[in-house]
């Protein structure tokens, strides 16, 4: 059996061919083996003449067997005298197969190669932060929302304003699946119905009851899609949202340490927004640092690697949507993604993913950060500290999920280093 080995970065492509005797006697081998397994009425197995046994064995199935039997044999060989080391499944490729010839490819990918670029000294400018009096007064507002009560209302609903409903839909007069509810609290604005359902019930009383008449989008599910539908809607209650007063009782029944009056509760909201932009602005400065480090780096990924990956998220993907009782096709259409373009978004992502976690175990590996047992108990005491525990209970609550542990701690050690290491 000829074969012929090219290298591509990450990727090696063996072609195998063979013709001739090989090819004739390979395929006579695996005739005999399927025809000792026939079994025909007035033969022993093993003993059915050649031509009754032809006449019961599909052909394709002997080129297949006979492909299987020359090219893992010598796929193994290959492996083994090239000292590749294989970390996916092989894809093989039949370019031709007839009872003269085979040809056929296995692709291989090899573990990525990871040539790391500047990783340290690199430059990216502090951002300072402010909070202004409409950052306070917008947290404050959100605050005041939160414990805001429904009240019922006499008068119509207007925007906003909450409906206690029961609907029905129909299409040509005929209910459809999924078009009915009963006292379902609907917010009007909250657009969580199709376009124009919400805008239809703006007026409505307590005690009427309308038709409303809708389209859904065209990139709806299926048996719905671009279709237009009769709803009956009977509307219950009518409500308001009303909402506290900003003042020191208010800020009182929020039960926070030593913040009894209003001024008081603005400088501590004040005070957690700064700290939540300087937190977050100093995650984004991290994360623009390490980028810089991954783009730096040069990753040659093997892209059936990719390819897997990027199908195995997809799956995951896929798994998701129906756990929830939505067709993965209708979800697709819904939302309007192409299959095609998935599945090369998915590669891209993979390949990120892939390149970042590959160049930060490089650089780890590089500068030997390494988790060791003084490193791991430190952290066991840190939070047996932060969550008044003893160290040994600490230890042994963690024991199930010690990797995830490892990796995390792990990946704090390799923060460290990158903030300790760029301006």
């Amino acid at each position: 059996m000829e074969k012929k080995i090219e290298k591509n970065g990450s990727e090696v492509v063996i072609t195998f061919t063979t013709s001739g005797d090989e090819w004739k006697a390979a395929q006579t081998k695996e005739f005999n083996k399927l025809s000792a397994k026939l079994k025909v009425p007035g033969f022993r197995p093993g003993h059915v003449p050649a031509n009754i046994a032809a006449q019961r064995i599909n052909p394709a199935e002997v080129l297949h067997e006979a492909l299987f039997a020359l090219v893992n044999k010598e796929y193994a060989k290959t492996i083994q005298d090239e000292k590749l080391t294989v970390i996916a499944e092989p894809k093989l490729n039949v370019t031709k197969i007839d009872a003269n010839e085979l040809e056929c490819t296995v692709t291989v990918a090899l573990p990525p190669v990871v040539t790391l670029g500047e990783y340290k000294g690199i430059h990216i400018e502090k951002k300072p932060v402010e909070v202004t009096e409409q950052d306070v007064e917008t947290e404050i507002n959100k605050q005041l929302n939160n414990h805001a009560t429904l009240l019922v209302k006499e008068d119509a609903a207007s925007l906003n304003d909450t409906v206690i409903i029961d609907f029905k839909g129909y299409i040509d007069d005929i209910p459809f699946d999924g078009g009915e509810a009963k006292g379902y609290e609907l917010k009007l604005g909250s657009n969580a119905f199709i376009p124009g359902f919400e805008d239809q019930l703006i007026g409505i009383k307590a005690d009427e009851e309308r038709e409303i008449t809708v389209t859904f989008p065209t990139n709806y599910v299926e048996n719905l899609a671009g279709k237009e539908a009769k709803f009956v809607v009977k509307c219950h209650e009518v409500k308001q949202t009303s909402l506290p007063t900003l003042g020191d009782e208010f800020v009182k029944e929020l039960e926070l340490e030593n913040i009894e009056t209003v001024d008081q509760y603005k400088e501590k909201v004040k005070a957690d927004l700064l700290a939540k932009k300087q937190k977050d602005a100093d995650n984004t400065r991290l994360n623009e640092i390490i980028e810089k480090i991954i783009d730096n780096a040069t990753v040659e990924i093997a892209p059936s690697l990719l390819e897997d990956e990027a199908k195995a998220q997809i799956d995951n993907m896929k798994k998701q949507v129906e756990s929830n009782g939505l067709k993965f096709e209708d979800y697709l259409k819904i939302n309007n993604i192409d299959n095609e373009k998935l599945l090369a978004d998915k590669k891209i992502e993979a390949e990120h993913n892939i390149k970042g976690m590959l160049v930060i175990e490089e650089v780890c590996r590089k500068e030997n950060i390494v988790v060791d047992s003084k490193a791991l108990n430190d952290k066991y005491e840190e939070l047996a500290k932060m969550y008044n525990m003893k160290v040994e209970d600490v230890r042994k609550a963690l024991e199930p999920n010690q990797n995830e542990v490892l990796k995390n701690l792990r990946n704090e050690m390799f923060t460290k280093f990158v903030l300790a290491n760029n301006e």
